[in-house]
């Protein structure tokens, strides 16, 4: 039991590490080789829905089971263009007008939206511990945003539209798909709405249109972005679930944005100022605070 805890906990860490550098892997693509967000949307997209109905078809088939039932058809269209598309192209979409760092602390808040959602539905106000977390993220964004000057708007506004944006649809890709989650495996959810979303992409911007200057770096950011980014860190973070529970799992999830600005810095030479350390911590510490609200039955 003690080793599946341990085993739990690496994986959890792991794929959130993963998923942080991938932002970093991103922004590295965009100002090395020249590619668009739209380009890489729907291109990893379609590589990584592929891959995971192809791993789902082989380990023990029906991957088009969901498409027999009308409902179920309309429900993961919604779920895709209401959460995955706008998550995946509003997080790269802000990268590339600000940095890896910022976006992916901006996606993070949406567990604090979510909060807002299920009182204002509920019609019941949030616990004191859920109010403090709003008010924390709140004065997060607003630091990430102005850098403490009400005056000045640091980020640009595109920055901040998409970064924000991307947390909505990571509110309702987590709170949406209730039902269909109860009937089809997660991996069958994830890979359609990626195929799905990759289509519409590609009348935005085809995968095989492109200019730019690729070489072995550019590949291998490519390549970590599909697999490494994508693929791995959630086969891992579903098992690691699995070992350690969902409480836990959201805790070590914490270390996505941690990454993420430790690799930005490093790697990009990403010139944060103090505010936005500032602005990180307040924005982390109000999803952590969410991580220890216990679960409510309805």
């Amino acid at each position: 039991m003690r080793n599946k805890v341990l085993m739990g906990s690496i994986f959890c860490i792991v794929a959130a590490c993963c998923w942080g550098v991938s932002g970093a892997a991103g922004q590295f693509l965009f100002n090395h080789t020249g590619i668009t967000p739209e380009w890489l949307v729907s291109t990893r997209t379609l590589a990584v829905g592929i891959l995971m109905l192809t791993f789902l078809q082989l380990r023990r088939g029906g991957v088009f089971e969901i498409w027999t039932n009308k409902e179920d058809r309309k429900g993961i269209i919604i779920f895709t263009l209401g959460g995955m598309l706008f998550m995946q192209y509003g997080y790269f979409a802000a990268i590339n007008y600000c940095n890896a760092a910022t976006a992916t602390v901006l996606q993070y808040t949406a567990p604090v939206l979510i909060v807002i959602y299920l009182a204002l539905r509920n019609r019941k106000l949030p616990s004191a511990v859920e109010c403090i977390a709003v008010a924390g993220c709140l004065i997060g964004t607003i630091l990430l945003a102005t850098h403490g000057d009400l005056n000045n708007l640091s980020l640009s506004p595109q920055a901040l539209f998409w970064g924000l944006l991307s947390s909505v649809a990571l509110a309702f890709y987590t709170v949406y798909p209730t039902r269909l989650l109860a009937k089809y495996d997660t991996m069958l959810l994830i890979g359609w709405s990626m195929i799905i979303g990759s289509v519409v992409m590609h009348f935005v911007h085809p995968s095989w249109e492109y200019a730019a200057n690729w070489d072995m770096a550019g590949v291998a950011a490519m390549v970590f972005i599909v697999i490494f980014g994508t693929m791995t860190p959630y086969l891992l973070f579903l098992n690691g679930v699995k070992y350690i529970g969902p409480t836990k799992s959201s805790l070590y999830a914490s270390a996505e944005p941690l990454a993420s600005t430790i690799v930005s810095v490093v790697w990009l030479k990403v010139g944060l100022e103090l505010m936005d350390y500032i602005g990180f911590i307040f924005i982390v510490a109000a999803v952590l605070m969410l991580s220890f609200v216990p679960a409510k039955k309805e």
